[in-house]
């Protein structure tokens, strides 16, 4: 029997449980430090009941991440995409275990103004460990794990189980833990994506930020996308590295939707019919059109 026909034989949810606690012992064994964001062990005032997990989500310290790829990449998990190619925010990469399953490695957690080593320092210092398959599991206490919960539905385009973790973790919450997630929000200068998460983005409609957070939260065309990428970013540099990157194919991403590795010809073929839908897209918003 493979690893995958065994991981098909259990439970998703005791696998998920599992795989919680084969990342974090591998972490303390080797000395990293890293926070597990959503997922099982999420305190029942943040994630709702009967809220599923598939995979693990954890932010790792900035300074430690490349050391903690380079550890489960020695103990059976690949890359399937890089943090350039992962997300507008450029924040996580997804690895694979073929008996764990995904592993979403985070070095930050978009929505958060201040260093991600400074928001890094302000969960640790406040960490819970929560027991998943027999391993002691460090997380942000319940306040820093509703942000984050929060923060990450502002980047759902609606999703309704996003809706659902807003109004559990948020509107729902008791007012000591609304006053303790808005003191976090202050502390870790993240009120634009707070905003999107919570319907009051109009409020910021004059922050370079903003078309990114409303096309995050509400969806948009790629074109959109980019545009709202350049925009955000602060620097001349950067706006122009994001820039020069919005023609090139994404080889990640199209390796998932093949199911393989492009070919040249695939790449090639994506990249024409990139400038076909923007073409396309272009058109729409002229005459007016969604």
């Amino acid at each position: 029997m493979t690893n995958l026909d065994a991981a098909g034989s259990i439970p998703p949810s005791i696998r998920v449980e599992l795989a919680h606690a084969a990342v974090c012992n591998l972490a303390r064994r080797a000395g990293v430090d890293l926070l597990v964001v959503k997922g099982p062990g999420m305190d029942p005032l943040v994630g709702f009941k009967g809220r599923a997990s598939a995979d693990v989500d954890v932010l790792v310290r900035p300074d430690e991440v490349g050391r903690f790829l380079d550890l489960v990449k020695a103990h059976g998990w690949w890359a399937r995409d890089r943090f350039e190619t992962g997300s507008p925010f450029g924040h996580s990469m997804t690895l694979f275990h073929p008996t764990w399953g995904d592993l979403d490695v985070h070095r930050l957690i978009p929505g958060i103004g201040v260093d991600p080593s400074v928001a890094f320092d302000v969960f640790w210092a406040s960490r819970i460990d929560v027991t998943l398959g027999g391993q002691p599991c460090p997380h942000p206490q319940p306040a820093a794990q509703a942000l984050v919960l929060v923060l990450h539905a502002a980047r759902s385009e609606g999703s309704p189980r996003a809706g659902q973790d807003v109004v559990h973790a948020w509107t729902d919450a008791p007012s000591e833990q609304q006053a303790a997630i808005l003191a976090l929000v202050d502390r870790l200068d993240a009120h634009v994506a707070w905003a999107a998460g919570t319907g009051d983005l109009e409020a910021f409609r004059g922050d370079s930020s903003y078309r990114l957070w409303a096309v995050a939260s509400r969806g948009g065309g790629r074109l959109e996308e980019w545009r709202a990428r350049v925009e955000a970013e602060r620097s001349w540099r950067a706006k122009a590295m994001i820039a020069l990157r919005a023609p090139l194919v994404n080889t990640d991403h199209l390796a998932m939707l093949l199911g393989h590795r492009p070919t040249r010809t695939e790449v090639l073929v994506e990249f024409v019919d990139r400038f076909r839908r923007g073409a396309v897209e272009m058109a729409r918003r002229g005459k007016g059109r969604p």
